[in-house]
């Protein structure tokens, strides 16, 4: 086989059981497993439950994820959206107050459409750090973009006065607290619909909740949001 014929081969995959290749095989086993994930939880799922809901035999599975970790990774890769935003507008005029609340909305909003509960990701995190590094980093850069954040507020007058690190920690609290809630109801509502609606109602109570708590003006609430969602409207 020749090196071209050898790369065209890798491109599509390898054969399924039924003979035939998909289109995308490391696509489909992310959506298999993202679907699972949800359904069953990430410690209940298998590799070879995700490789049976794509129709690939275990070593094709293993050809393109060596591991439930790989697919962990992957998947939490592939949204870093609350980290963007606060990078993007980080050294803009916009006030810290807009900021923050745009951030917090794009972390719950992400989190509340992605795969996992973010607590299940963290835990697995944080059991085998060096696996999850850059995961882990990327988490630490935005809590430190939300301290920092906190700190231009209380320095501008926008935010009361308080210690930005506490503030960090209840703000990631709120946004964490809610996206869990938003995936687990609580056992005395599991029979009714749920409360927060869709991911972008989980983003706004969790913004306005964590917000209207450090302005030194609450009445200014309604004007941040305002101006928080514009500045969401490109991403």
């Amino acid at each position: 086989m020749t090196e071209s014929s050898g790369a065209a081969t890798r491109s599509v995959g390898r054969p399924r059981r039924t003979g035939t290749a998909g289109q995308d095989p490391r696509q489909e086993i992310l959506d298999a497993a993202s679907r699972l994930f949800v359904e069953r939880g990430y410690a209940a799922t298998t590799m070879t439950e995700v490789a049976r809901a794509v129709g690939l035999g275990q070593s094709s599975m293993y050809y393109w994820f060596r591991s439930k970790e790989d697919l962990l990774k992957a998947l939490a890769s592939a949204n870093r959206e609350s980290l963007e935003v606060a990078e993007r507008l980080a050294g803009s005029a916009v006030p810290a107050a807009v900021h923050l609340y745009a951030v917090l909305h794009a972390d719950v909003r992400q989190m509340c459409g992605g795969t996992l509960d973010f607590y299940d990701l963290e835990r697995v995190a944080r059991a085998q750090p060096e696996t999850f590094a850059e995961i882990l980093d990327d988490y630490g850069r935005l809590r430190a973009a939300i301290e920092q954040i906190i700190g231009a507020g209380i320095a501008s007058g926008e935010f009361a006065p308080m210690d930005p690190r506490l503030a960090t920690v209840a703000c990631l609290a709120q946004t964490e607290g809610v996206q869990h809630r938003f995936r687990t109801p609580t056992p005395d509502t599991a029979d009714r619909p749920s409360a927060l609606g869709d991911p972008s109602a989980a983003a706004r109570l969790a913004a306005r909740t964590a917000v209207r708590a450090l302005l030194a003006d609450p009445a200014q609430l309604a004007d941040v949001e305002r101006r928080g969602l514009a500045e969401l409207v490109e991403d």
